[in-house]
């Protein structure tokens, strides 16, 4: 692959953005080997996925301008929109949990990118800024419906309309990141995340996902009755019933 890298070690999978020299910034092919990536990952065993970038201190500056310029017409962006839509619904969709260890900083559709994944690890001394409104636009790639989804509607309409640099602090503070790291170890403690998960517990990890993501779409009864059926059938993968054992065995 031209622009993308992947390895995988202990079934963790390590995506990185590698068009540094462009500062990862998307364009259609780009796109295309995402959703080539994509369609390993969805057929996968892999427990989880950590997604990084071989930039020095930017992670992702968004849209290829040399190739947004050719987009001259209405349907030339809609489509565009739509393609990167469905490769981020795409990530977003997997059944493992996503990491994203953001060893820089992410700009226009760059930070509509990170929202893609479940979890955002932060190099401390990066920013994150919308600057679409800047190019006037308005988001294209999915970014106001998750930002919102994250730190709600007046935060989310307040980075959108000022185009702030958003610091690592206050990233944090908002809840736009989960975590910020030193540009030393963001990586690492991503790596650490992924290592907690036990190699049988494939399954389980997976329906906490599922849990996690659809419950706050639900109404609470659609919740109950989702959790109800995804608890019943974690009941009998074998853990809970070990683990029940371990425990009155050390207690007798």
């Amino acid at each position: 692959m031209k622009y993308l890298k992947f390895d995988e070690t202990d079934r963790i999978g390590l995506l990185t953005l590698n068009r540094a020299e462009k500062h990862n910034a998307i364009n259609k092919e780009f796109m295309y080997e995402m959703g080539e990536i994509l369609s390993y990952l969805e057929k996968s065993d892999l427990k989880s996925l950590i997604i990084t970038s071989s930039g020095k201190n930017v992670f992702a500056a968004g849209g290829d301008i040399e190739y947004f310029i050719t987009l001259s017409t209405r349907e030339d962006a809609y489509t565009m929109a739509f393609n990167m839509h469905t490769v981020l619904n795409r990530f977003e969709d997997l059944e493992i949990p996503t990491i994203c260890a953001i060893n820089g900083s992410c700009i226009g559709g760059g930070a509509e990118f990170i929202l893609a994944f479940d979890l955002l690890y932060l190099r401390s001394d990066s920013f994150i800024q919308f600057k679409e409104k800047e190019l006037g636009v308005t988001t294209g790639w999915g970014g106001t419906y998750r930002l919102a989804k994250r730190v709600g509607h007046s935060k989310a309409l307040s980075f959108l309309l000022s185009a702030e640099k958003i610091d690592a602090k206050k990233a944090k503070d908002v809840g736009l990141v989960d975590e910020i790291y030193d540009k030393d170890v963001v990586l690492d403690k991503a790596f650490e995340f992924c290592y907690s998960f036990n190699e049988e517990e494939l399954v389980l990890i997976k329906y906490i996902k599922k849990l996690s993501r659809s419950s706050i779409n639900l109404s609470r009864e659609e919740a109950m009755d989702f959790e109800r059926r995804l608890f019943s059938n974690s009941w009998m993968l074998g853990k809970r019933k070990s683990q029940m054992e371990r425990f009155l065995n050390r207690v007798k």
